[in-house]
Protein backbone atom coordinates (compact mmCIF):
# COMPACT_ATOMS: atom_id res chain seq x y z
CA UNK A 1 0.00 0.00 0.00
CA UNK A 2 1.58 3.69 -1.29
CA UNK A 3 1.53 6.09 1.22
CA UNK A 4 0.25 9.43 0.93
CA UNK A 5 3.01 12.22 -0.60
CA UNK A 6 3.13 15.00 1.58
CA UNK A 7 1.68 18.15 0.01
CA UNK A 8 4.36 20.67 1.11
CA UNK A 9 3.54 25.04 0.91
CA UNK A 10 5.75 27.21 -1.36
CA UNK A 11 7.64 30.07 0.03
CA UNK A 12 5.50 32.55 -1.97
CA UNK A 13 2.31 30.88 -0.79
CA UNK A 14 3.75 31.43 2.97
CA UNK A 15 4.89 34.88 2.23
CA UNK A 16 1.78 36.28 1.12
CA UNK A 17 -0.69 34.31 3.67
CA UNK A 18 1.90 35.60 6.59
CA UNK A 19 1.64 38.64 5.68
CA UNK A 20 -2.23 38.23 5.22
CA UNK A 21 -2.58 37.21 9.00
CA UNK A 22 -0.03 39.83 10.53
CA UNK A 23 -2.34 42.48 8.92
CA UNK A 24 -5.35 40.91 10.76
CA UNK A 25 -3.39 40.31 13.59
CA UNK A 26 -2.06 44.17 14.24
CA UNK A 27 -5.75 45.51 13.07
CA UNK A 28 -7.42 43.84 16.10
CA UNK A 29 -4.95 44.81 18.91
CA UNK A 30 -6.61 47.70 21.60
CA UNK A 31 -4.44 50.22 19.39
CA UNK A 32 -4.74 48.98 16.20
CA UNK A 33 -1.60 49.34 14.29
CA UNK A 34 -1.49 49.94 10.28
CA UNK A 35 1.81 47.74 9.12
CA UNK A 36 1.93 48.76 5.75
CA UNK A 37 1.48 52.57 6.52
CA UNK A 38 4.86 53.49 5.92
CA UNK A 39 4.32 57.54 6.78
CA UNK A 40 2.69 56.79 10.09
CA UNK A 41 4.68 53.80 11.56
CA UNK A 42 8.11 53.64 9.53
CA UNK A 43 9.60 51.25 12.52
CA UNK A 44 6.95 48.90 12.10
CA UNK A 45 6.69 49.04 8.61
CA UNK A 46 10.39 47.93 8.39
CA UNK A 47 10.71 45.69 11.43
CA UNK A 48 7.05 43.80 10.79
CA UNK A 49 8.66 43.41 7.07
CA UNK A 50 11.62 41.89 8.44
CA UNK A 51 10.10 39.72 10.54
CA UNK A 52 7.45 38.43 8.13
CA UNK A 53 10.30 37.77 5.78
CA UNK A 54 12.94 35.41 8.19
CA UNK A 55 9.66 33.53 9.75
CA UNK A 56 8.01 33.28 6.76
CA UNK A 57 11.80 31.14 5.29
CA UNK A 58 12.02 29.67 8.70
CA UNK A 59 8.76 28.29 8.67
CA UNK A 60 9.51 26.95 4.56
CA UNK A 61 12.02 25.10 5.92
CA UNK A 62 10.85 23.99 9.07
CA UNK A 63 7.48 22.25 6.91
CA UNK A 64 10.47 19.72 6.17
CA UNK A 65 11.28 18.22 8.95
CA UNK A 66 10.66 16.92 12.47
CA UNK A 67 10.88 20.41 14.25
CA UNK A 68 7.94 21.38 16.43
CA UNK A 69 6.12 24.71 16.02
CA UNK A 70 6.92 24.67 20.62
CA UNK A 71 10.73 23.83 19.44
CA UNK A 72 10.80 27.03 17.63
CA UNK A 73 9.37 28.41 20.59
CA UNK A 74 11.86 27.20 23.25
CA UNK A 75 14.73 28.20 21.16
CA UNK A 76 12.87 32.03 21.33
CA UNK A 77 13.20 31.13 25.21
CA UNK A 78 16.64 29.97 25.48
CA UNK A 79 17.91 33.01 23.43
CA UNK A 80 16.22 35.52 25.37
CA UNK A 81 17.99 34.45 28.20
CA UNK A 82 21.23 34.14 26.39
CA UNK A 83 20.76 37.66 24.52
CA UNK A 84 20.40 39.10 28.62
CA UNK A 85 23.22 36.73 29.83
CA UNK A 86 25.75 38.43 26.69
CA UNK A 87 24.69 42.10 27.70
CA UNK A 88 25.58 41.22 31.05
CA UNK A 89 29.02 39.77 30.10
CA UNK A 90 31.06 43.26 29.35
CA UNK A 91 32.58 41.62 26.82
CA UNK A 92 32.31 43.79 23.66
CA UNK A 93 31.78 40.74 20.89
CA UNK A 94 29.15 39.09 22.99
CA UNK A 95 27.34 42.81 23.68
CA UNK A 96 27.14 42.75 19.88
CA UNK A 97 26.09 39.41 19.44
CA UNK A 98 23.43 39.90 22.55
CA UNK A 99 21.87 43.09 19.88
CA UNK A 100 22.12 40.73 17.10
CA UNK A 101 19.85 38.45 19.42
CA UNK A 102 17.36 40.69 20.66
CA UNK A 103 16.66 42.39 17.27
CA UNK A 104 16.21 38.61 15.18
CA UNK A 105 14.77 36.65 18.08
CA UNK A 106 11.33 37.42 17.21
CA UNK A 107 11.44 35.70 13.71
CA UNK A 108 11.06 32.60 15.71
CA UNK A 109 7.90 34.25 17.91
CA UNK A 110 5.83 35.19 14.29
CA UNK A 111 7.08 31.62 12.72
CA UNK A 112 6.09 29.13 15.37
CA UNK A 113 2.34 30.20 15.45
CA UNK A 114 2.34 29.91 11.71
CA UNK A 115 4.23 26.32 12.15
CA UNK A 116 1.70 24.83 14.22
CA UNK A 117 -1.50 25.87 11.84
CA UNK A 118 0.39 24.27 9.09
CA UNK A 119 1.33 20.93 11.08
CA UNK A 120 -1.44 20.84 12.58
CA UNK A 121 0.15 21.44 16.26
CA UNK A 122 -1.37 24.09 17.94
CA UNK A 123 -1.55 23.35 21.37
CA UNK A 124 -2.75 25.30 24.80
CA UNK A 125 1.34 24.77 26.45
CA UNK A 126 2.30 26.54 22.29
CA UNK A 127 0.62 29.87 23.71
CA UNK A 128 1.77 29.82 27.24
CA UNK A 129 5.52 29.21 26.03
CA UNK A 130 4.96 31.78 23.77
CA UNK A 131 3.80 34.31 26.23
CA UNK A 132 6.45 33.49 29.08
CA UNK A 133 9.24 33.50 26.55
CA UNK A 134 8.20 37.03 26.10
CA UNK A 135 8.45 37.11 30.00
CA UNK A 136 11.72 35.81 29.78
CA UNK A 137 13.41 37.80 27.40
CA UNK A 138 12.12 40.90 28.75
CA UNK A 139 13.53 40.31 32.67
CA UNK A 140 16.81 39.06 31.32
CA UNK A 141 17.10 42.20 28.82
CA UNK A 142 16.22 44.26 32.03
CA UNK A 143 19.05 42.22 34.23
CA UNK A 144 21.56 42.53 31.08
CA UNK A 145 20.90 46.06 30.97
CA UNK A 146 21.52 46.36 34.60
CA UNK A 147 25.06 44.69 34.66
CA UNK A 148 25.68 46.58 31.43
CA UNK A 149 25.53 49.92 33.27
CA UNK A 150 27.58 48.58 36.43
CA UNK A 151 29.98 47.58 34.41
CA UNK A 152 30.23 50.63 32.40
CA UNK A 153 29.95 52.82 35.90
CA UNK A 154 31.29 50.69 38.19
CA UNK A 155 28.20 52.11 40.23
CA UNK A 156 26.75 49.63 42.61
CA UNK A 157 23.20 51.24 42.29
CA UNK A 158 22.79 49.80 39.02
CA UNK A 159 22.93 46.56 40.97
CA UNK A 160 20.73 48.00 43.57
CA UNK A 161 18.24 48.84 40.61
CA UNK A 162 18.08 45.90 38.56
CA UNK A 163 16.93 43.46 41.64
CA UNK A 164 14.55 46.22 42.74
CA UNK A 165 12.85 46.30 39.33
CA UNK A 166 12.97 42.15 39.03
CA UNK A 167 11.53 42.27 42.77
CA UNK A 168 8.59 44.67 41.87
CA UNK A 169 7.24 42.81 38.75
CA UNK A 170 7.63 38.94 40.42
CA UNK A 171 5.83 40.59 43.99
CA UNK A 172 2.93 42.24 41.48
CA UNK A 173 -0.05 42.46 43.50
CA UNK A 174 -2.49 42.90 40.17
CA UNK A 175 -1.07 39.86 38.00
CA UNK A 176 -1.11 37.85 40.90
CA UNK A 177 -4.76 38.56 41.66
CA UNK A 178 -5.67 38.05 38.09
CA UNK A 179 -4.12 34.69 38.03
CA UNK A 180 -5.30 33.40 41.68
CA UNK A 181 -9.15 34.80 40.34
CA UNK A 182 -8.89 33.11 37.32
CA UNK A 183 -7.83 30.12 38.53
CA UNK A 184 -10.56 29.56 41.13
CA UNK A 185 -13.18 30.65 38.15
CA UNK A 186 -12.04 28.18 36.36
CA UNK A 187 -12.51 25.33 38.96
CA UNK A 188 -15.99 26.70 39.33
CA UNK A 189 -17.52 27.01 35.82
CA UNK A 190 -17.79 25.08 33.16
CA UNK A 191 -15.65 25.78 30.01
CA UNK A 192 -18.59 26.29 27.57
CA UNK A 193 -19.70 29.22 30.05
CA UNK A 194 -16.55 30.88 30.66
CA UNK A 195 -15.83 31.59 27.37
CA UNK A 196 -19.36 33.06 26.94
CA UNK A 197 -18.88 35.42 29.34
CA UNK A 198 -15.58 36.05 28.31
CA UNK A 199 -16.66 37.22 25.37
CA UNK A 200 -19.26 39.27 26.24
CA UNK A 201 -16.64 40.97 28.85
CA UNK A 202 -14.12 41.87 26.28
CA UNK A 203 -16.63 42.86 23.43
CA UNK A 204 -18.29 45.90 26.35
CA UNK A 205 -14.89 46.72 27.38
CA UNK A 206 -13.25 47.36 23.73
CA UNK A 207 -17.00 49.44 23.17
CA UNK A 208 -16.26 51.68 26.09
CA UNK A 209 -15.09 55.21 25.11
CA UNK A 210 -11.65 55.95 26.15
CA UNK A 211 -10.61 58.65 29.13
CA UNK A 212 -8.03 61.56 29.63
CA UNK A 213 -6.80 59.40 32.54
CA UNK A 214 -6.97 56.23 30.16
CA UNK A 215 -4.61 58.01 27.67
CA UNK A 216 -2.43 59.00 30.13
CA UNK A 217 -2.31 55.42 31.72
CA UNK A 218 -1.78 54.30 28.11
CA UNK A 219 1.31 56.55 27.17
CA UNK A 220 2.98 56.11 30.57
CA UNK A 221 2.54 51.70 29.78
CA UNK A 222 3.26 52.47 26.24
CA UNK A 223 7.04 55.02 26.80
CA UNK A 224 9.90 52.94 27.40
CA UNK A 225 8.40 49.28 27.24
CA UNK A 226 9.46 46.14 26.68
CA UNK A 227 8.29 45.90 22.78
CA UNK A 228 10.72 45.59 20.49
CA UNK A 229 11.28 49.58 19.44
CA UNK A 230 12.10 50.53 22.94
CA UNK A 231 14.59 47.53 22.88
CA UNK A 232 16.43 48.21 19.43
CA UNK A 233 16.42 51.99 20.56
CA UNK A 234 18.11 51.30 23.98
CA UNK A 235 20.29 48.37 22.01
CA UNK A 236 21.26 51.15 19.40
CA UNK A 237 22.27 53.68 22.39
CA UNK A 238 24.60 50.89 23.83
CA UNK A 239 26.35 49.98 21.10
CA UNK A 240 27.07 53.76 20.47
CA UNK A 241 27.93 54.18 24.03
CA UNK A 242 30.32 50.83 23.96
CA UNK A 243 32.17 51.73 20.85
CA UNK A 244 32.12 55.22 20.34
CA UNK A 245 31.26 58.34 23.13
CA UNK A 246 29.20 57.78 26.27
CA UNK A 247 25.54 57.96 26.01
CA UNK A 248 24.60 59.73 29.80
CA UNK A 249 20.96 58.98 28.72
CA UNK A 250 21.53 55.61 29.30
CA UNK A 251 21.22 55.70 33.36
CA UNK A 252 18.36 58.26 33.21
CA UNK A 253 16.75 55.46 31.04
CA UNK A 254 17.18 52.71 33.74
CA UNK A 255 16.35 55.11 36.60
CA UNK A 256 13.37 55.56 34.51
CA UNK A 257 12.63 51.70 34.13
CA UNK A 258 12.78 51.91 38.04
CA UNK A 259 10.50 54.43 38.95
CA UNK A 260 7.80 53.01 36.02
CA UNK A 261 8.17 49.55 37.72
CA UNK A 262 7.50 50.74 41.14
CA UNK A 263 4.48 53.15 39.94
CA UNK A 264 3.05 49.65 38.19
CA UNK A 265 3.57 47.90 40.93
CA UNK A 266 1.72 50.52 43.60
CA UNK A 267 -1.11 51.12 40.91
CA UNK A 268 -1.48 47.30 40.82
CA UNK A 269 -2.03 47.07 44.64
CA UNK A 270 -4.29 50.20 44.58
CA UNK A 271 -6.59 48.80 41.94
CA UNK A 272 -6.63 45.48 43.73
CA UNK A 273 -6.87 46.03 47.16
CA UNK A 274 -8.60 49.29 47.05
CA UNK A 275 -10.38 49.43 43.84
CA UNK A 276 -11.60 46.29 43.91
CA UNK A 277 -11.83 46.65 39.87
CA UNK A 278 -10.65 42.66 39.35
CA UNK A 279 -13.05 41.31 41.18
CA UNK A 280 -15.84 43.17 39.90
CA UNK A 281 -14.99 42.04 36.67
Amino acid sequence: MKSKKKNYLTLNYIRKTHYKNQNIKTKSFDIPVDINDWLKNPYTFLKSKYFIETSALIVFFAQFTKITPNNLTTLYIILGFLGGLFLASNNNYLIVLSSIIFFTKSSLDWGDGFLAKIKNQTSNLGHILDNWGAKVGTCSFLAGFGFYLYNKNNDEIFILLLFFIIFLKALDMKEYAYHLTMFNFLREKNKKKLLGELNFKTNFLFKKKSTNLLNIKNFFHGFIDDRSRTIDLIFLLILIDNFYYSITILKYIYYYIAFKALVIFCGGIYVTAYKKNIFKK
